[in-house]
């Protein structure tokens, strides 16, 4: 048993740099353009204030911080609405990184984390800033770290899936399912010789090289899958299948799981709220259409 580890979150928010991401930066500024349009910007901030957001403040283990990365460059506007909501969630830290490569962004809260000499060890976590993860995450985090050593792995695959229910219109459907090594919720135990963030890998393949555990018990997390995801090589792919099988005779067989995985792990959002996400996100078009946030005094 190892002693009680710090955890940090690690999330991305429009983040201009060298990432996994389709974006990177250009000497013509067309990435950067793209990265802070005002809609996408938007969309990024609506679903991150009606899923990341409240599942990190319903945590039943608040004892964590969460790092929330973005960029020097973001326009103003959307760097006070950044800070604003950060406010709102306790332990949460906001850096506006001048860097452009994430392991060096991400690099000083990760030697915090170390400690003197680096001899400390510390539980790290990915998460994407439109997705969200189940208020027992950090407590189950916690309790699976505790017998882990530095450079395991820690997946949780089983999550809920929301996305389009049709490809000709917003309106979404969600639905249960797992999947080995998702980014979402991934974490590293560091200490010893191994400090690295979490973004700093494969997540894919993290087993080729580290050793990994597997908890597969409870929802972990949701995963927005739409039309304005930065990695959407693949989402077609995904998203018919999906379809398909969510709009089966097995339909409310989904449904019914689905519930069950809300009331167990994200009992501030139902159902019907959930699914309709992606039609409110769909309409915002600006930060004007989203409810202000009040800087902290």
């Amino acid at each position: 048993m190892f002693e009680d580890r710090p955890i940090y979150g690690h999330i991305r928010f429009s983040f201009y740099g060298f990432t996994d991401t389709r974006e990177r930066p250009d000497d013509e500024g067309a990435a950067l353009a793209r990265l802070y349009d005002e809609t996408r910007m938007a969309r990024r901030f609506f679903l991150f204030e009606n899923l990341t957001l409240p599942s990190l403040i319903h945590q039943t283990d608040p004892a964590f911080t969460t790092v929330l990365m973005s960029s020097d460059v973001m326009p103003d506007r959307f760097k006070d609405r950044l800070t604003a909501l950060a406010a709102q969630l306790p332990g949460a830290v906001v850096e506006f990184s001048p860097h452009r490569r994430g392991d060096l962004a991400f690099h000083k809260f990760i030697a915090q984390a170390a400690g003197y000499k680096g001899r400390g060890s510390s539980v790290h976590f990915r998460l994407d800033d439109d997705d969200a993860v189940s208020v027992n995450y950090i407590s189950r985090l916690r309790h699976v770290s505790r017998v882990l050593s530095p450079s395991t792995h820690i997946t949780f695959p089983t999550g809920i899936f929301l996305f389009p229910a049709r490809p000709d219109a917003p309106e979404g459907v969600s639905m249960v399912q797992q999947r080995f090594l998702t980014a979402i919720g991934l974490a590293t135990v560091n200490g010893g010789g191994f400090h690295k963030n979490p973004y700093q890998m494969m997540h894919g393949n993290v087993w080729t090289r580290w050793p990994v555990v597997s908890d597969p018990s409870f929802p972990s997390h949701i995963r927005a899958q739409h039309f304005d995801n930065d990695t959407a090589a693949r989402q077609d792919k995904i998203i018919g299948a999906l379809q398909v099988e969510r709009t089966s005779r097995r339909g409310r067989r989904h449904a019914a799981a689905v519930d069950r995985a809300l009331f167990q792990g994200f009992p501030w959002i139902d159902r019907e709220t959930l699914d309709g996400l992606l039609v409110r996100c769909d309409a915002v078009k600006s930060l004007d259409d989203l409810p202000p946030v009040t800087l902290a005094a």
